[in-house]
Formats: structure tokens, sequence, C-alpha cells
């Protein structure tokens, strides 16, 4: 997986924590975390938003044809994944070009096109909420 990555801390680490120590590997709670946050990244992708829910820049392509901005051909929507190694979750998208609409910044042939950052990975509130619960399921 190329491009973006996100460390997690906060208030669902502890929690993980106990699950390792309880069942030795944590690999099917961060499964079901992973497969949430999919969901989550396809479901902005439709609604144009960043993790935090505010609308991207809608790009010039999406106004030419009446679309949605970065779903032209659903290639990097598509190529949302999750993979679980151990006590390691691993989100992101699988397209070498994920990163440059994340983050925005110059491209093209002589960096002459400016992108804007277009947000895609990422865990806000709603996200932290989820996540929380899914821990929760498995503690109980």
């Amino acid at each position: 997986m190329a491009g973006v990555f996100i460390h997690i801390t906060g208030n669902a680490l502890p929690r993980l924590t106990q699950i390792a120590n309880t069942s030795g590997e944590p690999a099917d709670v961060l499964d079901d975390i992973g497969a949430f946050l999919d969901m989550d990244v396809t479901t902005r992708f439709l609604r144009e938003v960043t993790p935090e829910g505010r609308k991207w820049e809608q790009s010039q392509a999406a106004k030419d044809r009446g679309g949605l901005t970065l779903t032209d051909d659903r290639n990097l929507a598509g190529s949302i994944t999750h993979n679980v190694n151990g006590n390691t979750l691993e989100h992101g998208l699988g397209e070498k070009y994920a990163a440059i609409h994340h983050f925005g910044g110059e491209t093209g042939r002589n960096k002459s096109v400016t992108l804007p950052a277009r947000p895609i990975l990422g865990i806000a509130a709603v996200q932290e909420t989820e996540i929380n619960d899914i821990i929760a399921d498995w503690l109980i």
C-alpha cells in the first residue's frame, strides 16, 4: 500500500490492548475495524466529504461531466483496502496517485497543475465513536 498512513492512538488503544491481552491476538477486532473504515471511506466518496464531514472542493472534471469528484472510473474508490497482520491494521488506498489527492499538491508535466487537498483517509469523531463501539462489542 502506498501513499497515506495513519497511526492510531487515543481512547481505543487501551481497549485494544485489553483485547490483545485477553485473546492473545486482536486480529478479529482489527479486521472488523478495517471493514468499517473501508465502508466509511466508500460512503464518503459518494458524499464527497472528508473524515470530518467537510465537503471536498469539486474537481473540474466533475463539474464538466456532472459527476462526482475523484470517482471518474472509480479506480481510486475501488482501491480501498485493509490488511491485518498480527496486532497491526493497515487501511488505505491501493492507487499510487492516492497521496496527491489526499494531501494536494503540484502534479502533471512540469508540475503545472495544483490539486487541492481532498482528505480521503482519517479518523475524526464519528469514526472514533464507531471504532470504540466495535471494541466495546468485543469486550462484552
